[in-house]
């Protein structure tokens, strides 16, 4: 059975009989209550105990309640704290003022139980639920900047990769921008495509783990060496799958050299057994590789590089992956001038 969680409510009034007429009239099943005659005595209470509602008696505590409730509002780590006025007088006008002061209810004697303990509920349950809102906002704010600072090592990495393989600089970003404009086409969820996002541009992360010699090495591989350079997705999956933030972003790293007819690497499966985000990274990954400039050869024409995408649908690219990502090309050069200027316009010959 779930433990209620008692309110602890600090009451300040100089008479023993007010505060005993208060903590009569409250449930104390509900409440913890702790009691101050002093109001000048009653920041440093607060400031103390973190009561979760504050009483004051007016009539006893008079000029210096405004004083302290004035404090308590321009003190930042208790200037949200619930506040309930206490008067022996029908006076509007002391009702007015106290909300201008900033109390939160005002109650008068005599007072009716029911109503005390409703006001009192009422008011420590909102504050309760500012608090628990409060957490869950400080709570988001830190997995926000927990995001960013993966993020910013994703990268870091990226860059690594850049440095280390001049042929390729650029390519992670440009494919992982084209990839999530494909996922869109298709109509993925928004939070999928920030996994699509992070395993675009860590697909090629197992390369950190090829020697340097087959990774850049400008004639044919081979056979052995072919077989080394293979093993980089795999090396993506050790690297990235103890990391909980990136295994969403997993399946292009591993699966993006898979081929629609089973023949690619390093599983040979095919069809539907590839992953979706792999499928369409796939055809991404050529389309940029054939449209940039790479130390061995030149870009190739736009009307060259969809002829070879073409030739490649249904054995190296599910089908549809093609047609839909042909069709977007031709959009954004119909509709989106910077992306057909930036990444279009100036790959054709």
């Amino acid at each position: 059975m779930r433990e209620l969680v008692k309110s602890k409510i600090l009451i300040i009034d100089d008479s023993f009989v007010g505060q005993s007429a208060i903590e009569e009239h409250l449930d104390m099943e509900e409440s913890v209550v702790i009691s101050e005659p002093d109001p000048r005595r009653g920041l440093d209470m607060i400031m103390a105990d973190r009561p979760d509602l504050l009483i004051v008696d007016v009539a006893y505590a008079g000029i210096d309640a405004w004083a302290l409730i004035d404090k308590i509002r321009r003190t930042q780590d208790i200037a949200e704290l619930p506040v309930v006025m206490v008067t022996g007088v029908a006076d509007i006008e002391m009702r007015i003022r106290s909300f201008e002061m900033g109390a939160d209810a005002v109650v008068q004697k005599p007072y009716n139980k029911a109503e005390l303990r409703a006001m009192v509920r009422n008011v420590t349950r909102l504050n309760r639920f500012r608090k628990l809102a409060e957490h869950r906002f400080e709570v988001q704010r830190s997995l926000v900047a927990i995001q960013q600072a993966y993020d910013k090592t994703i990268q870091g990495w990226v860059k690594a990769l850049d440095l280390r393989d001049h042929e390729t600089e650029g390519h992670s970003v440009r494919v992982a921008q084209m990839t999530v404009h494909l996922a869109r086409a298709f109509e993925i969820p928004q939070a999928q495509l920030s996994h699509i996002w992070r395993g675009a541009l860590l697909h090629d992360i197992g390369k950190l783990a090829v020697p340097d010699s087959i990774l850049r090495k400008q004639g044919p591989l081979t056979e052995e060496e072919r077989r080394i350079m293979e093993k980089h997705p795999m090396h993506a999956h050790e690297m990235l799958y103890p990391i909980e933030y990136l295994k969403e972003a997993l399946p292009i790293p591993v699966y993006h050299h898979e081929r629609f007819d089973g023949s690619g690497y390093p599983f040979k499966i095919k069809g539907d057994n590839i992953p979706f985000e792999a499928r369409i990274f796939a055809v991404v990954d050529v389309w940029d590789a054939l449209s940039f400039n790479r130390p061995y050869r030149k870009a190739l024409p736009q009307s060259e590089v969809r002829k070879m995408i073409l030739e490649g649908s249904g054995n190296q690219f599910q089908p549809e992956c093609v047609s839909v990502f042909l069709e977007m090309l031709d959009y954004f050069e119909e509709n989106v001038p910077s992306i057909s200027e930036q990444w279009l316009g100036r790959k054709s010959a």
